[in-house]
């Protein structure tokens, strides 16, 4: 009996431990290319997880989806691949040679978590996202350090520990791959903290039911040549449901 479960448990696991060492395999032979994709495809379905199942939108949002897909890909991938396994073992080696990984893990962390995240990280991120909403980059900055207290006190609690584990005995052509693992769940995070786009609403102008009938009588389209369009979509001029008032925003044509 004991035999046929050990049997069983190995079919199970078997194929889950050739891909492990398949990885493995690719993440020695080509560590950067590896990091960057697996960042990338990371980056894409925690976004797509937190809109869909999270948030429990009816669509993806693509503009949104297209800010973390390139984040994931310029910064997660590219960037923190030469932060992490060449800036900070050089920064780090003398520490290293003297005290071991256990020794300079915690001033990796330190630079990572006090100096990088709040000084990098989010501005970037921020300025990113901002782009995408038509924002000014010095703007995008100043919110990214408004919303800095918030934002880091979910992130150290997610990658102090993990970057200990990671910066101490993670072999380096893993330590990227090892962030991609726990980062999806630190997408999801950031994604469903920060993730959703701004788009300027534009300002609802409340008509009585008087004027309402007063538009309805008015002449055709020409003699609105360069007036106002009117648009009676609800208050955000997206077609969304009106509420119990008549919202019409107006914009010029």
């Amino acid at each position: 009996m004991a035999t046929l479960l050990r049997r069983a448990a190995w079919a199970v696991a078997s194929p889950f431990v050739a891909a492990g060492r398949g990885y493995d395999g690719l993440a020695r032979r080509y560590p950067k290319s590896t990091a960057i994709i697996t960042t990338t495809a990371k980056t894409s379905v925690a976004d797509a997880f937190a809109q869909l199942v999270v948030e429990r939108n009816e669509k993806l949002d693509l503009n949104r989806h297209a800010v973390f897909v390139t984040f994931g890909f310029a910064f997660l991938g590219v960037w923190q691949y030469y932060l992490y396994n060449v800036l900070f073992r050089r920064w780090c080696a003398p520490i290293t040679s003297v005290v071991g990984h256990w020794g300079s893990a915690p001033v990796k962390v330190f630079l990572d978590q006090a100096i990088h995240h709040p000084l990098l990280y989010f501005p970037v991120f921020y300025m990113l996202k901002g782009s995408m909403e038509g924002r000014d980059p010095i703007e995008s900055i100043k919110k990214s350090f408004v919303d800095l207290p918030e934002n880091v006190k979910a992130c150290w609690a997610v990658w102090v520990p993990a970057q200990l584990i990671n910066f101490s005995v993670v072999p380096h052509h893993l330590r990227i791959p090892f962030v991609a693992l726990v980062s999806f769940l630190w997408t999801i995070i950031i994604s469903g903290m920060r993730g959703r786009l701004e788009v300027k609403e534009t300002k609802p102008v409340t008509m009585t039911s008087e004027q309402m009938s007063q538009a309805v009588r008015m002449p055709s389209a020409p003699s609105f040549a360069s007036g106002p369009v009117v648009s009676a979509t609800g208050p955000t001029g997206t077609g969304a449901p009106h509420s119990g008032h008549t919202n019409v925003a107006v914009t010029q044509s």
